[in-house]
């Protein structure tokens, strides 16, 4: 199969293998289950083993968090997870040492969630192309300013990395036809309408109406996150998306629980994820 290569009209370069086999699994027939976990947390070189448990536990994509002190699109817990790598020393470059372990040491597709300011301190092209040498598929900018996204379009895809994108539940079909140019990979819909989670019923006819909307502008894959909460909730949106990612479960266990029994909790957890969205076809 030849690689596919990213939009025409911009200054790219073919995908990486790791971008590529991203594409074929959400493409695929089953619902991917994605993992959220901060770099450094729960420890510095805690992060590796844990991502790795959690890809034998069923995991198909280990996303990697690159810490940052603001995250205002987290909630509290994730932002105390934060807090703890960062006291601990994590920064941007230890970051990328963890997604190159994990990368080279799973068979799961790894891709990076960060913010802005992060990246522009670490220059988008030096980050782009270190993650890429890394072996991540993908990196996501959840606050991405609309100043930089060319800039960073033109920096990743140059690195043959994708460019996912966070999307609003409250954007126009003109703001997703803009957000679609400049996306590849995946396009990350929040499941609850509020971006910082949300534990009660999920709205799933309101989440069909805007994956159908979002899907009228743009091939690329769907996935959620936010708001899916227990493993019922997955199977709840499964045939409606590509992709499901979990973080608030895996990471309230190594924050409360913490240590291997809280380790375990979140493997298990894991596993009752993925066998949910496994229980059948999208």
């Amino acid at each position: 199969m030849t690689a596919p290569t990213h939009d025409a009209g911009l200054n790219t370069a073919p995908l990486r293998p790791a971008a590529t086999w991203l594409t074929q699994r959400l493409t695929g027939p089953i619902c991917q289950l994605g993992v959220f976990l901060p770099a450094g947390f729960p420890a510095p070189r805690h992060d590796v083993a844990a991502l790795r448990l959690f890809a034998a536990s069923g995991a198909d994509i280990l996303e990697v968090g690159i810490p940052d002190a603001a995250a205002r699109y987290d909630g509290p817990l994730i932002r105390s997870a934060y807090r703890q790598a960062l006291g601990a020393g994590t920064r941007v470059a230890d970051a990328i040492e963890t997604v190159q372990h994990a990368a080279s040491t799973t068979d799961a597709s790894v891709v990076v969630m960060t913010y802005w300011q992060g990246v522009k301190a670490y220059t988008p092209a030096r980050f782009a192309d270190d993650l890429a040498s890394a072996g991540a598929a993908g990196a996501m900018i959840v606050d991405l300013p609309a100043a930089h996204t060319a800039s960073w379009t033109h920096a990743a895809r140059s690195a043959g990395i994708h460019t996912p994108h966070l999307v609003s539940r409250t954007a126009t079909d003109h703001d997703l036809a803009h957000t679609a140019e400049h996306t590849s990979g995946w396009t990350y819909v929040p499941a609850a309408e509020a971006l910082t989670g949300y534990t009660g019923d999920l709205n799933t006819t309101a989440l069909a109406t805007f994956t159908r909307r979002l899907r009228a502008t743009s091939t690329t894959p769907v996935v959620t996150g936010i708001g899916i909460s227990t493993p019922h909730k997955a199977a709840q949106v499964r045939h409606l998306v590509n992709g499901c990612v979990i973080g608030s479960p895996i990471v309230r266990p190594l924050l409360h629980t913490g240590g291997s029994a809280g380790l375990r909790i979140a493997a298990d957890t894991v596993a009752a994820f993925a066998s949910a969205l496994r229980s059948g076809p999208r």
